[in-house]
């Protein structure tokens, strides 16, 4: 018999399956939004201008997580959930109405919609799911809840190219509607039926905590250029996968139903990859893992660079977010357990944060340069610079980290 810390009562049993409902239907939303909207902005705009998009996301995106943290520290998860679900839902009908009109520069708005309310959803679900799952349930179900997830992003963008194809690209985003409605809904009846609020009373710690840390420890230093670098990498080919597929593909269903299939791969390549961290990490340990996904991205891109094919991009557009999404995250997460508390916890939030931000924002600037000096092209060459960076700092990381454990 099961001893009492394995079994589920159907308080525990609900609410787990529920938030495993929840990320599915929040992913899926996701998942057609995504496609769809990038098929509509290059159907009136070039890939050259989503530079400019990029460095709107980032700023728009340190707002509203700006705007959530001070919310999130005195409000109930679940309210602010539904709030940001009915607020998200209704943004979206309005710009599908105003698109309705054929107002081109509202696919701006809707691709930095589409970028912002799955920032703050996300973050919520994880919050909420923290608040309301006990650690040694958390170690065993959110393993599950990623790949529900993922294919929950699976189901949305293959059916993205469906509904694109039977109806078009601009109603489909009305299953977005109806997806983000549901989710709203589900996450107060979860709430109601397992008698739960998602209430949270971590304490508010200042941006420049985490920098004042940062400061004294050369590894975070290490640690944020790393992933800086690989997020330029990262960047660099979403951009000439982008490029690519409006020069493949001038058809806006078919380009949809294209960018469904491959965000698709990679959903199925990163749930095959989280499934199989366990043993890959033991396998070639940390230093060996953080070493080998650099090696194969720089494989395929210097097969891009050799036979310019829009398979070989689409293999590194493929590559470059699966391994992100699994080994990549599992490795880089095992770097910071040997650091100091301080180093695990304000050190880690400032690194997370600025990184990612900084290195969208940094790649942005860097491709508008080069358009503007007429070498897009140029952004290969690039992307091949970033990848031998990348593995020079990996060998000095996992030096540190050798020395550390």
């Amino acid at each position: 018999m099961a001893s009492p810390e394995v079994q589920l009562n159907r308080i525990e049993r609900t609410r787990l399956l529920g938030l495993a409902v929840l990320i599915f239907l929040i992913l899926a939303s996701y998942a057609v939004a995504r496609p769809a909207t990038e098929s509509l902005f290059l159907s009136h705009y070039t890939a050259d201008h989503l530079p400019w998009l990029w460095i709107l996301v980032g700023a728009g995106s340190l707002a509203v997580v700006t705007l959530y943290n001070r919310f999130s520290a005195t409000t109930d998860l679940v309210r602010i959930f539904g709030a940001v679900s009915g607020i998200s839902a209704g943004i979206l009908v309005l710009l599908l109405l105003g698109l309705s009109t054929d107002l081109p520069w509202l696919t701006w708005v809707l691709y930095l919609w589409k970028d912002l309310y799955i920032v703050v959803l996300i973050e919520i679900f994880w919050s909420f799911a923290n608040s309301t799952v006990p650690e040694h349930r958390a170690k065993w179900w959110y393993g599950l809840f990623c790949v529900v997830g993922s294919l929950g992003g699976m189901a949305g963008n293959l059916g993205v190219g469906w509904l694109a194809q039977a109806s078009s690209t601009l109603n489909s985003l009305w299953t977005v509607v109806a997806l983000l409605a549901v989710s709203g809904v589900g996450a107060w009846a979860l709430a109601r039926w397992t008698g739960i609020s998602g209430s949270t009373d971590k304490p508010k710690r200042s941006l420049m905590d985490g920098f004042h840390v940062l400061k004294s420890s050369r590894f975070l230093w290490l640690l944020m250029a790393l992933i800086g670098t690989s997020q330029v990498v990262i960047t660099l080919i979403d951009y000439q996968f982008t490029t690519a597929v409006a020069a493949n593909f001038p058809d806006e269903a078919e380009r949809t139903a294209v960018f469904g299939q491959v965000y698709a791969a990679i959903d199925l390549m990163a749930i095959t990859l989280q499934l199989a961290t366990g043993p890959t990490i033991r396998l070639l340990g940390v230093a060996g893992v953080l070493l080998m996904i650099p090696g194969l991205l720089g494989l395929s891109v210097m097969g891009f660079a050799l036979i310019p094919r829009f398979g070989a991009i689409a293999v590194g557009k493929v590559a470059s977010k699966a391994f992100d999404y699994s080994l990549f995250r599992a490795a880089k997460e095992i770097l910071y357990i040997p650091l100091s508390h301080p180093e695990r916890t304000q050190g880690k939030a400032f690194v997370d944060m600025m990184a990612y931000r900084m290195a969208k924002a940094g790649t942005s600037a860097l491709l508008l340069a080069l358009l503007a000096l007429g070498q897009p092209q140029l952004a290969l060459a690039v992307t091949i610079a970033c990848l031998l960076l990348w593995i020079w700092l990996t060998v000095q990381l996992n030096r540190r980290h050798s020395a550390r454990t």
